[in-house]
């Protein structure tokens, strides 16, 4: 049976509507996995293809599959976490919060057709990765009504300091000389998908081959970082009439750093594969993906370094799968994301001063080519995972993955904004086939507690970012 071509034209535009509001953020800003039943093998599917969302991870996958369509919804759910330590000034709390809109809605969907006996085209719609947070109480701000005080009196001014107080209250009463703008609620939505059409080939019966085009398409917004405004490409340039950055404030303030809606950004990259079986038992898969090339977000272009830029990084995976038994499978994988291919994220963050956060030595402000960033390193993620068809009906999947910090100690204030401290996941997920033409699966996954601090941010006092996650993957499957 084939599927109608407004199935699939109705998929796509399912997941164009839904993608806009997704975020997700496990290893670094990337999904674990995608699909429910990738998920259930906490993604450690290079060399053990699971449906037609394959080409998001290997493309060589796409021709093991099979004829079939595949629609999953994940429900994610990151809880996120900031503090900044203003006690250490000798003020009577410290400003944290918890990050609101805990619950997300992230779709995954594929299709694969065959050519001939040896050829398969498909494509792969995915959620690659995102990032949001949002607080109602803006850290920085209420950190820096602290810092203000401080600077102004001492710890005794500090601790005078209600908790709560913003620059402007504190600068309407005078007891700092001047207040930021744009200093209301604070927070960061960034979503990425991936649409990704697909050649696969079986070169022979134990060696497969494949290569996706990956389009990419990405929604970026930022709120509240007008405390930062001294920070940027501009209002540096132009100090003579900014005579106020002396406190922390620009009265010419850029019109490309903060709170100006959602910005669009589109590009291009490339993502190549072999699966191989090696011997019956022994099945190896690898597979490499471009830097997706993005345009730039013109809105924010004194946030991201090289004026907005902001491309997806290139990412590798190598995996082995061993049939333990005619109905057990054990995949291992080996995934890394390069992170510090991208200048916007790998860039370091401020250091502290005598006059608070300042472009450390080899930086430059917001925006430029050697601007600020978020200071992340590149990433391996470890995955282990059992797959065992009980019977001809129900398939049990499993699966741990443990990743490197991309985070370091230093960098927590500006990640505030993206707090990807996950480093360890469980998850597990079953297969209901009730027939031969469909499919019904689920995934359960669990993202543990981590937490990133330091004794000396850039505003020169402690703080600590922490994050954990739940999320459930449901998905169907057509098969032709």
């Amino acid at each position: 049976m084939k599927p109608p071509h407004s199935l699939l034209r109705a998929m796509i535009f399912i997941t164009g509507l839904v993608c806009t509001s997704m975020a997700t953020a496990t290893t670094g800003y990337f999904a674990l996995g995608y699909g429910a039943k990738a998920m259930g093998l906490a993604g450690a599917v290079v060399s053990n293809p699971q449906d037609s969302i394959a080409a998001s991870t290997n493309p060589a996958g796409m021709a093991l599959v099979g004829e079939r369509a595949d629609l999953s919804l994940r429900f994610f759910s990151p809880i996120r976490e900031a503090e900044i330590s203003t006690s250490a000034l000798g003020a009577t709390f410290d400003v944290e919060a918890k990050s609101r809109r805990n619950m997300f809605l992230i779709p995954n969907l594929g299709y694969t057709s065959k050519v001939n006996d040896r050829l398969y085209w498909g494509i792969s719609v995915y959620g690659n990765g995102g990032m949001n947070t949002t607080y109602d109480r803006n850290l920085y701000d209420q950190s820096s009504a602290v810092l203000g005080a401080f600077a102004q009196g001492g710890a005794g001014a500090a601790a005078t300091v209600p908790e709560g107080t913003t620059t402007p209250l504190l600068a309407s009463a005078g007891q700092i000389p001047s207040a930021s703008s744009q200093v209301g609620t604070v927070g960061v939505d960034l979503s990425q998908a991936i649409f990704a059409p697909t050649i696969s080939m079986r070169v022979n019966n134990t060696h497969t081959v494949g290569a996706s085009l990956l389009i990419g398409v990405q929604r970026f917004s930022a709120r509240g970082l007008g405390n930062f405004q001294c920070l940027t490409s501009s209002v540096q340039a132009d100090f003579g009439s900014n005579p106020s950055c002396a406190f922390g404030v620009a009265d010419i303030p850029s019109t490309g750093l903060t709170d100006n809606g959602a910005d669009w950004s589109y590009g291009a990259g490339v993502r190549v594969g072999w699966i191989g079986k090696i011997t019956p038992s022994l099945t190896v898969g690898a597979a490499a993906a471009s830097k997706i090339y993005m345009t730039e977000f013109d809105d924010y272009n004194e946030l991201f370094a090289e004026q907005g830029d902001f491309d997806i990084p290139a990412s590798y995976a190598i995996g082995v799968t061993f049939k333990a038994t005619p109905k057990l499978n054990l995949s291992f994988d080996l995934h890394g994301i390069l992170y510090e291919g991208v200048k916007s994220i790998s860039n370091a963050g401020p250091v502290p001063s005598l006059v608070g956060p300042v472009p450390g030595p080899g930086s430059g402000p917001l925006g430029a080519d050697n601007g600020l960033g978020f200071g992340w390193e590149d990433i391996n993620i470890y995955r282990i995972a059992g797959e065992y068809m009980y019977d001809s009906k129900w398939t049990f999947r499993a699966g741990f993955a443990v990743n490197d910090q991309p985070i370091p100690d230093s960098q927590v204030l500006f990640n505030i904004l993206a707090p990807a401290v996950i480093e360890k996941h469980a998850t597990v997920g079953f297969t209901y086939k009730p027939d031969n033409s469909s499919e019904w699966n689920f995934a359960y996954m669990h993202a543990f507690e981590e937490t990133v601090s330091t004794s000396v941010s850039a505003f020169g006092i402690p703080a600590s970012i922490e994050m954990y996650q739940n999320s459930v993957d449901l998905s169907y499957s057509l098969l032709f």
